[in-house]
């Protein structure tokens, strides 16, 4: 059984999963989804077997201590202990089924402050070691949805990222996003689109990934689902460069080279760079313009829902053909200038 840590656990920032297991039904809660993501965030690429998992219950739910929350997160891992992950396969015309458990123990520790456990270790070739036909995601995108259909519409949608197109059978759609055991809920399209579909999508569009979708009839019925899948948000890269997220879909992919350094998740800053960086470059601002913005907002918030907030007219005016810019990231600029005196000498 894992040993209990110290007073903080090490998290790696990035979580990676087999895309069959990504796209396999799996029907989770929204505290389950947590649990589960800051689970994977103890796995490190290189390691050789399955790591235990330690999580301080200070990252699964950010309400203050108390009973609720406590078995909240009790009857979280009490499900979560139930998971079972079916993957069927087909050779020529022989099918196979094969069914996993996720999590072979889990204690749960609200003197320590953390929650422990194990990987079923036949889960292993699915987390571990993974060379081709994965993705991974950005452990703190995932901690800031508020929903656990957009946990699984979001893993979904990264695992077709590299393609740019995914169409789905709407009840394969249906099933990986509220599991292959639930043959009621939401069956017509109308009821999946309004509840689950559009509000997760709706928390995608706010970390300015802009998914799109379009339902494929047969007649009259919605047989299928078309997504386009833009390319993934640009990430600040070690030497501050903005760099595109690897790939992640049904092409084969390599991580030679590639460092999965240990990071304390105490802070959701990456997401929020993330979005300035994306703004900013929608706006056509340049790489040392973005870095000398970035440097100058810091973690302020205020600044940053200012930013947010006083650029998104330049950006919709632009988008939407309202006004002709011929400098649309010296626009940028001068707005910025405007808005924040203190960024003129700093900005380039």
């Amino acid at each position: 059984m894992p040993i209990v840590p110290a007073s903080s656990a090490a998290l790696y920032p990035r979580a990676y999963q087999a895309n069959a297991l990504v796209r396999a039904p799996l029907k989770l809660t929204h505290v389950e989804a947590r649990i589960f993501a800051l689970a994977l965030g103890c796995i490190h690429q290189d390691q050789t077997e399955l790591p235990g998992i330690s999580i301080p219950l200070s990252r699964v739910m950010t309400q203050k201590k108390g009973g609720s929350v406590y078995e909240t997160i009790r009857d979280a891992c009490k499900s979560l202990m139930s998971k079972v992950v079916s993957i069927e396969a087909q050779t020529g015309n022989k099918k196979r089924f094969t069914a996993y458990s996720i999590i072979s123990y889990i204690d749960l520790n609200e003197g320590s402050g953390f929650l422990t456990g194990n990987f079923a270790p036949e889960i292993k070739p699915f987390l571990l070691q993974l060379a081709e036909q994965y993705t991974h995601v950005e452990i703190e995108t995932l901690l800031t949805l508020k929903s656990a259909h957009a946990h699984r519409l979001y893993w979904l949608l990264k695992s077709w990222d590299d393609v740019g197109l995914w169409e789905v059978d709407f009840e394969t759609l249906r099933k990986q996003v509220l599991g292959d055991d639930n043959d009621v809920t939401y069956t017509l399209f109308y009821d999946f689109k309004r509840y689950v579909l559009e509000p997760a999508l709706r928390e995608l569009h706010s970390l300015g990934w802009v998914v799109s979708y379009q339902p494929v009839k047969e007649g009259k019925k919605v047989k299928s689902v078309r997504f386009t899948i833009p390319k993934p948000l640009a990430q600040l890269g070690e030497e501050g460069l903005p760099e595109q997220a690897v790939r992640n879909g049904t092409g084969a992919r390599t991580r030679t080279g590639e460092k999965q350094m240990s990071l304390a998740l105490t802070a959701e800053l990456p997401t929020l760079q993330q979005r300035i960086v994306t703004r900013l470059q929608k706006l056509r601002m340049t790489v040392a313009q973005i870095q000398h913005v970035l440097a100058f907002i810091g973690d302020d918030e205020v600044r940053i829902a200012k930013l947010m907030k006083v650029t998104h007219p330049l950006l919709r005016d632009f988008e939407a053909g309202n006004k002709v810019f011929d400098n649309l990231g010296g626009a940028a600029i001068n707005l910025l200038k405007t808005e924040f005196p203190g960024l003129y000498q700093t900005l380039k």
